[in-house]
């Protein structure tokens, strides 16, 4: 019988601490790898499994200034390993940037959780992101701001209900394809947001 996990508290990382531990952001890079082509492999026919990030260096480009992840460790056999992340990146306006300039908050993106029954459907993905939420919350109100809107880029045939269910709210829609994200044929990208009131 396998043991219970022994989960740390989420936790949060910044660009350097990342560029500094670089066996930590293998896991994070190896573990959204995966958890990425687990969502698209159901439907081959659609999806092109290839990695979300085939470099080290791509997953740091994604980490502009001012990013930030939030992670779940388990401690198993004396080893630390990642079961879940997400990632905060301030929000540049859209896939094609069609609204920078006009839309400003926090995209949260590269979520990711171990995919054993140890850690699926335990709400670690909910712990990690309601970690990027308290931050980001705190973090606005220090810059004397009263709302916060958080964004999310997703494919309306894979998890699109998922974010509704989340609180978050179509803004737009267009049609994708050829390459995109790894799509052979085409597929309703959807610009998700999410207002969340600061406070005082």
């Amino acid at each position: 019988m396998t043991p219970p996990p022994t989960l740390s508290p989420p936790f949060l990382l910044y660009p350097h601490d990342l560029k500094s531990q670089s066996a930590l952001t293998s896991q994070i890079i190896d573990l959204t790898n995966e958890a990425f082509a687990r969502s698209k492999a159901p439907d081959p026919k659609t999806w092109n499994t290839r990695p979300r990030f085939q470099t080290a260096q791509m997953y740091h480009d994604m980490l502009v200034e001012h990013a930030v992840v939030a992670v779940i460790l388990d401690c198993v056999d004396g080893e630390r390993k990642v079961v879940a992340c997400a990632a905060a990146v301030p929000w540049r306006g859209g896939w094609k940037r069609e609204c920078e300039g006009t839309e400003t908050g926090w995209e949260i993106k590269a979520i990711a959780v171990d995919g054993s029954p140890t850690y699926l459907k335990k709400g670690l993905a909910v712990q990690v992101m309601s970690e990027l939420e308290r931050y980001l919350v705190e973090k606005t109100k220090k810059e004397g701001e009263k709302e916060l809107t958080l964004w999310i880029l997703a494919a309306e045939c894979i998890n699109g209900a998922y974010w509704r269910k989340r609180g978050y709210r179509e803004v737009r829609r267009s049609t994708e394809g050829d390459g995109t994200w790894g799509c052979k044929t085409s597929f309703d990208l959807v610009v998700f947001g999410k207002d969340v009131v600061v406070g005082a």
